[in-house]
């Protein structure tokens, strides 16, 4: 149920009793007072939980009904002196039998409303109530499956890890063995250059040999003097090479 904003003269005037007046009920009965005989608006249990939002809403109820029967026992007792005519008694009866039913029927039409509402805070409580069981009935199942998928992830990433570990242990073996391969080369290769240093060495001593050879070989077949009988011309394959000679 809907008010019009309360005029700021009224609010101030609330909120101070709220700073002056601890007691729930003595404020609930004070803003009463100030509804009824200052501002003339007649209080009912919904606006005054409306104004103060102090205690449970069943509170300004009962505040309220003690509120209205003292209002009548006060204007029972006037209406009852002895100096008034019978008339204004009999008006003032009816006036205030009036407004006393007019209250008594607005505080049950309020009284009614604070229920329906406090059915509906409740009603909505329970169903969200249902709904965090729902959420956490859920979050107990998810709960196992998570912590298997987390321990299943964990043993995954040590795998990978001791994988990692023995595959850097076999690179670090294979970079040694090539190191030692590469100056095994370097060696082989400065030994085969050695090598064919002392070939090729030995290849031109070896063609000085057979060359001191064949000159050896000519002056142990010289001649005979010119045109004396019975020379021979000297064997032509004396002076040649041998067949293993280099060019």
């Amino acid at each position: 149920m809907m008010h019009q904003a309360e005029s700021p003269g009224l609010t101030s005037e609330i909120e101070a009793l709220k700073l002056r007046i601890t007691d729930t009920r003595t404020l609930y009965r004070e803003v009463c007072a100030l509804l009824f005989f200052r501002h003339g608006i007649t209080p009912t249990a919904h606006r005054l939980y409306q104004l103060v939002r102090r205690g449970s809403m069943g509170t300004p109820a009962d505040v309220l009904r003690v509120f209205w029967q003292e209002l009548r026992e006060r204007s029972r007792v006037r209406l009852d002196h002895p100096d008034l005519p019978m008339d204004l008694r009999t008006l003032g009866g009816e006036l205030m039998a009036q407004l006393w039913t007019r209250a008594q029927t607005a505080a049950s039409a309020d009284l009614e409303i604070l229920r329906q509402e406090a059915r509906e805070a409740s009603e909505a409580a329970r169903e969200r109530a249902e709904a965090a069981r729902g959420e956490l009935d859920s979050l107990r199942i998810r709960v196992p499956q998570l912590q298997s998928a987390f321990d299943a992830a964990i043993q995954r990433e040590l795998e990978a890890v001791r994988e990692l570990a023995t595959n850097q242990g076999r690179i670090a073996s294979m970079t040694d063995l090539l190191r030692e391969t590469a100056q095994e080369m370097q060696r082989l290769r400065q030994e085969l250059a050695i090598a064919q240093r002392d070939v090729a060495r030995a290849v031109g001593e070896a063609n000085a040999l057979r060359v001191q050879l064949g000159l050896v070989k000519r002056r142990g077949k010289r001649p005979p003097a010119t045109g004396l009988p019975g020379a021979t011309p000297p064997a032509q394959d004396d002076l040649a090479l041998d067949p293993g000679s280099p060019d």
